[in-house]
């Protein structure tokens, strides 16, 4: 039976996710402070109540963006760091605002196009279309506020931002993440490597880019 480890560590909170057989374990909190040994000890304590090691998972999950610079380069860092040790682990990348869409789609079965929409924080905005059956009409981008007002129709985001230009938000959960990491294995999307999908620069970067005149 799977074993599956699911990790989203790109949005205001960390979800953590374990498939063990019919039993699933999971953890959910706060990515603000400590993160990094959060994570890996929230990852700890799902492996050790399902009576699991690294090396027992068949595949893993990881979110790799776009969202928290930060979040999204601890999750993918770490579950690099796992299949490093275990080649025998299959891995799977999950795009968050893909993720969106298919929780939307999943809860609230629209019946036309619509926008999912990322708070990238600094006026940046991650976005991307999607039919209502959740797959994909155009390519994540990056927006910024104004571009934002001329988006027309349903846009969608996350309950826990409260991001004041959705009229649409999902109170996203670790069932979601786990649905949608066993959708894209019961379809074989594997990949070779967890990619980070930043969309944007990180703030040294940007900073950097400033300072040397660059835009």
């Amino acid at each position: 039976k799977m074993k599956l480890l699911s990790l989203n560590t790109a949005f205001n909170e960390t979800y953590v996710v374990v498939k063990a057989g019919d039993k699933i374990y999971k953890k959910t909190m706060d990515s603000s402070l400590k993160q990094s040994e959060n994570v890996l000890g929230a990852v700890d304590k799902c492996l050790s109540d399902a009576n699991l090691e690294i090396k027992d998972l068949d595949c893993i999950a990881c979110v790799i963006g776009p969202g928290s610079f930060t979040g999204i380069r601890i999750g993918a860092s770490l579950c690099k760091g796992f299949c490093m040790a275990c080649k025998n682990i299959k891995k799977i990348e999950i795009n968050s605002l893909d993720l969106l869409a298919f929780s939307f789609a999943k809860n609230e079965k629209p019946q036309s196009d619509f926008y999912v929409i990322l708070n990238g924080l600094s006026g940046n905005i991650f976005v991307c279309k999607y039919n209502y059956e959740g797959n994909q009409i155009t390519s994540p981008c990056l927006m910024f506020g104004e571009e934002i007002n001329s988006l027309q129709g349903i846009k969608v985001g996350l309950k826990q931002e409260e991001y004041s230009i959705c009229n649409k938000f999902i109170d996203f959960n670790c069932e979601d993440l786990l649905s949608f990491s066993l959708e894209k294995i019961s379809k074989g999307e594997y990949s070779f490597d967890y990619v980070p999908l930043y969309l944007r620069k990180s703030q040294a970067e940007a900073e950097l880019d400033k300072r040397n005149g660059n835009s």
